[in-house]
């Protein structure tokens, strides 16, 4: 833990406080995304221990949102400078698609393989599926009604103010009812056992310190972490775009694959992968919702945040895998079988880059969801007679 602190303050500091504007660009944007990465992992560490003192709804609320906000504080800064510069708002878009593509097509199934054949005791693994615990239906559930949703973005060119009331009232409606269903983890092991375990005021004073800590450097650090992505590709002749949508959310992302990584390695591979489904609901929801906030911030009038060509593209490809997961874990198990499909399917965007090749991997996503759908009817009506009785 000290190495990490050690970490972030050398990366924050260098990155922002010397204002050592003199760097490379890419040195610029890995000293940056050094910090990033470490306050996230110090953010890990403190929502867990903060657990010990909170109320359950508060916990379910409030310290979710303090988990992810890495993610959440890249892409505001994308999506507010692109309210004043409109070549940003394209990068906000990349940002956001590339999260949840690598949240789902990656993260899930490198738990899943970890689960599935080096857990401890493999405690939540039977046959050959790691087998999620009922209540996660209300993730899924959830993550269902807001990627049907996702669909008219694309189609309609831009992200109003009308999508971000309904999908925040998205996220709302699925954190009032998580904070009244979802029991809180009580084991703590590790750094955060040893910070539980201080007296109460010690432990408190431990915890506000660090959300302080990795606030202060993640506010520090991700102008110049952007920029310098940015600035890099420029210089290097390589696509901007993609560095933003797969390195930035690489290094906003990583502290809580690790976390949930290690989680798997310890026999609980329903709770790790259940974070990360709830981290897509969570990112599906509000953060998508939340963008147009930032975009009108920055332009100074409330406006929908346009969507170009590659956006729209991008969107639906995001929307499509989003369905095929969903659909693919409604039978609350996830199989090797599922986990390398989810893998390849992943990576199969990067063998021709290309208009044709996202539109065409969007529809084959689809084309496996309604196959999954009339293979297994079972799956969606119990999904949706769960999502019936809650809100009766």
């Amino acid at each position: 833990m000290i190495v990490l602190i050690l970490a972030a303050v050398v990366g924050g500091i260098a990155s922002t406080l010397l204002n050592l504007s003199h760097l490379a660009p890419y040195y610029e944007a890995l000293l940056g995304g050094v910090a990033i990465m470490v306050a996230g992992y110090i953010l890990s560490v403190a929502v867990e221990a903060a657990q010990k003192d909170v109320s359950r709804s508060f916990a379910t609320i409030i310290l979710a949102l303090l988990a992810v906000l890495p993610e959440y504080a890249v892409d505001f800064y994308l999506a507010y400078t692109g309210g004043s510069n409109p070549h940003y708002v394209h990068y906000a878009t990349a940002n956001m698609t590339g999260a949840n593509r690598m949240l789902l097509g990656l993260f899930w199934p490198v738990v899943g393989f970890v689960g599935l054949y080096l857990a401890r005791g493999r405690k939540t693994v039977r046959g050959k599926a790691v087998i999620l615990d009922r209540s996660f239906r209300l993730e899924i559930f959830f993550l269902l009604l807001a990627t049907l949703y996702s669909f008219k973005l694309p189609l309609m060119g831009h992200i109003s103010l009308f999508d971000s009331i309904v999908l925040v009232l998205l996220f709302l409606a699925y954190a009032q009812v998580a904070s009244k269903s979802h029991t809180r983890e009580e084991e703590f092991e590790g750094v955060v056992g040893t910070i539980v375990s201080l007296p109460p005021a010690a432990r408190k004073a431990v915890v506000l310190l660090l959300f302080l800590m990795a606030g202060a450097f993640i506010f520090a650090s991700v102008e110049r972490f952007t920029e310098g992505l940015i600035r890099t590709g420029e210089m290097l002749g390589v696509s901007e775009f993609l560095l933003i949508q797969w390195v930035a959310p690489l290094a906003s992302e990583m502290p809580e694959l690790v976390v949930a990584v290690l989680l798997a390695l310890k026999g609980k591979t329903t709770t790790a992968i259940g974070a990360l489904v709830s981290s897509k609901v969570n990112q599906w929801t509000l953060l998508i919702g939340t963008l147009p906030f930032a975009y009108s911030l920055g332009s100074g009038r409330l406006a929908p945040m346009p969507l170009d060509a590659v956006q729209r593209e991008e969107l639906f490809l995001t929307a499509a895998q989003s369905l095929f997961g969903t659909i693919l874990i409604a039978d609350l198990k996830l199989s090797r079988g599922d986990a390398l499909l989810l893998f390849l399917l992943f990576w199969a965007q990067w063998a021709h880059p290309s208009s044709y090749t996202r539109t065409v991997l969007g529809w084959v996503y689809i084309a496996f969801a309604l196959i999954l759908v009339l293979k297994d009817r079972g799956r969606m009506m119990t999904l949706l007679r769960y999502g019936f009785h809650l809100f009766t």
